[in-house]
């Protein structure tokens, strides 16, 4: 039986390498690839001659045959994916304000990949609800969101609502304008 699908060597700057990572766990689930010996030689062969030669680089003195594939994709790791600090992240995530052309759903759906290394913990739901009231640029969604204790989950729809009325606000203030006619 053949091998389903095909892995390509990493290439920095097409591709992460967190993205490379987990569509090669997938080729190892698709081909019942389970051996660690043959996940490590797999790794080795595809990554390409450019990576291949960083990965040599990062552990030596060790041959990469010599170790084990999650100690060759760590290397990688630390070498492609630093753990971003703290305290930038959370300057990151507190600075994110809404711009005009993007609606609360989308905004709400860059918060929480920004909020990802900030550690918010238990805290998270508090964060993202206090983000989206800092974050809104309409006085009056920001005044109504503000007032009493919400929840998240009540914040987004009580922004949604205004946004999606005042929307259909605009769209019927636009059909019901006098049309001039054309002679």
């Amino acid at each position: 039986m053949g091998l389903i699908g095909k892995i390509e060597e990493f290439l920095e700057g097409r591709e992460e390498w967190s993205q490379y990572v987990e569509r090669l766990d997938l080729y190892f689930k698709a081909n019942d690839i389970t051996s660690e010996g043959k996940k490590q030689a797999t790794l080795l062969t595809v990554i390409g001659p450019s990576s291949y030669k960083l990965l040599r680089n990062l552990v030596a003195p060790t041959k990469p045959s010599a170790m084990e594939n999650d100690d060759l994709v760590a290397a990688m790791n630390a070498q492609h994916c630093p753990i971003p600090r703290e305290i930038v992240q959370r300057c990151k995530f507190n600075s994110r304000f809404r711009m005009d052309n993007v609606t609360i759903a989308g905004y709400m759906a860059s918060l929480p990949s920004l909020a990802g290394f900030c550690n918010f913990g238990m805290l998270l739901d508090v964060m993202l609800r206090d983000r989206l009231a800092c974050g809104v640029r309409d006085d009056r969604t920001q005044h109504q969101l503000l007032v009493g204790s919400l929840t998240l989950g009540k914040v987004v729809e009580i922004a949604t609502s205004i946004e999606m009325a005042a929307n259909n606000v605009r769209d019927l203030q636009t059909a019901q304008a006098p049309r001039e006619e054309v002679h």
